[in-house]
């Protein structure tokens, strides 16, 4: 799906996974579930472009719905593999991957994760750092927004005021909400870090989970924080404009 002239969406992978096509090759954020390699790359080449022109893929976060079809992307195109520090470790299967919280734990351990290929981590995305994408405008920058995972960042195009938010939020019929607790490894720092991001001027906000809203980001962000109640679920819904 075209979401801009050089930004595409993949759906149908469990996250969204976002195409950024520049002429001098394309970066990818986010892998999907395990097996989706073959159809991120038939969505590469629908755009009439070659998976060998991917250089970058951008992991915001650890969890195996984003991470999953990294090491055959990798391994298919030779692009580097950018991670946040704290959840580098687990990506690469150097150390216990963060799980949802009973009961899905225990499904995740006896489904998912038994076909999820640790990748090696070629470079990392360190909170502040500006990445040599969309050069010509300014790059995109690295926004640490940890809670949901230890490590989990978000990346921002201040040009553009563009927010690729992975798993910071997610949207839904009504807007922008929290991730759900039960995906969480700290709500209480992930909702801290959704209230950062106000800071941001945004227009754009394009989730790892929802459809993208293309404009008038920072009012629903704004809105959505302020309906958030103790015990981080929100109060009422948030109209998303689309």
């Amino acid at each position: 799906m075209r979401l801009m002239d050089d930004i595409f969406l993949v759906d149908g992978v469990s996250c969204n996974v976002y195409i950024l096509a520049e002429p001098d090759g394309l970066t990818l954020i986010d892998t999907g579930m395990p097996g989706s390699a073959r159809k991120i790359m038939a969505a590469i080449r629908a755009l009439g472009r070659d998976p060998q022109e991917v250089r970058r893929i951008l992991l915001t976060h650890q969890h195996v719905d984003h991470v999953g079809g990294a090491a055959e992307l990798a391994t298919a195109t030779g692009a580097e593999v950018y991670a946040p520090p704290l959840d580098a470790s687990a990506i690469e299967g150097l150390a216990p991957r963060e799980l949802p919280k009973a009961p899905l734990n225990l499904v995740f351990r006896l489904t998912v994760l038994r076909s999820l290929k640790p990748v090696a981590v070629t470079a990392l995305l360190r909170d502040g750092e500006t990445l040599p994408v969309f050069g010509a405008a300014d790059g995109l920058r690295v926004v640490a927004t940890p809670g949901h995972t230890a490590g989990h960042v978000s990346l921002y195009l201040p040009a553009r005021r563009l927010l690729f938010a992975g798993d910071a939020w997610r949207h839904n019929k009504q807007g922008i909400a929290p991730s759900p607790n039960i995906f969480n490894s700290d709500t209480p720092q992930a909702l801290r870090s959704m209230a950062s991001l106000m800071a941001l001027d945004l227009t754009a906000s394009l989730p790892g989970h929802g459809a993208p809203i293309l404009r008038g980001a920072s009012a629903d962000l704004a809105a959505a924080v302020a309906k958030i109640g103790p015990r981080g679920q929100t109060q009422a819904p948030v109209a998303s404009r689309t």
